[in-house]
């Protein structure tokens, strides 16, 4: 990729002729490089899909207009992915891998109230250890940047009011991590596990 001065023109022809396969990651590559143009980026790459896709497929317009849509979506999804908004919540993350909060915290060995709290924003994020960070985004293939983004984005959705019988609705206090993870159920060796220091 060449000097900034170069022309929205110079840089949409170079990258016609630079991109044998259009990709997320590719794209996020050029917007980055020339934020200036971003848009104008992500809607050319886009055409370029769009046109491959319809010389496969010309008699399929129905088909034509869903993977449109899909990689918009897509697109778009790439370029804000290093944007604090919008993220999505801890369920949001699990849906997107078919998962919900009994499956994941099975696979990861985690009592599911705990994932169900941190789904909920009802764990404070900041108290979360990192022994969590890194076997949780290995299993959901992100960064652990990323995982905290999704973490902290969880607490926004933590507006479901607990009621009191005779008191005004108040939100429910976030707990820390030990305080979930001491009062949990699981076995004392599993605490233990997640109560320990990243070696």
């Amino acid at each position: 990729m060449s000097a900034p001065e170069d022309t929205l023109d110079e840089i949409l022809i170079r990258f016609h002729e630079e991109a044998d396969q259009i990709t997320p990651e590719l794209v996020r590559a050029w917007t980055d490089a020339y934020p200036q143009y971003a848009e104008e980026i992500r809607a050319h790459a886009v055409e370029r899909i769009e046109m491959a896709h319809h010389r496969r497929r010309a008699d399929a317009d129905t088909a034509v207009t869903d993977f449109s849509e899909f990689v918009r979506a897509a697109v778009q999804a790439a370029a804000e992915r290093h944007a604090p908004e919008p993220v999505p919540g801890l369920r949001g993350v699990l849906a997107s891998h078919e998962m919900d909060v009994r499956t994941f915290a099975a696979e990861i060995g985690l009592a599911r109230s705990i994932v169900a709290d941190l789904g909920s924003g009802q764990i404070v994020a900041g108290t979360v250890p990192q022994r969590f960070m890194r076997i949780a985004s290995e299993r959901l293939g992100c960064t652990v940047e990323w995982l905290q983004a999704v973490l902290s984005n969880s607490r926004h959705a933590a507006t479901a009011p607990a009621f009191k019988s005779s008191a005004t609705p108040t939100a429910g206090r976030a707990r820390t991590w030990d305080e979930a993870v001491r009062a949990s159920t699981m076995p004392d060796e599993r605490k233990a596990f997640w109560l320990a220091a990243e070696d």
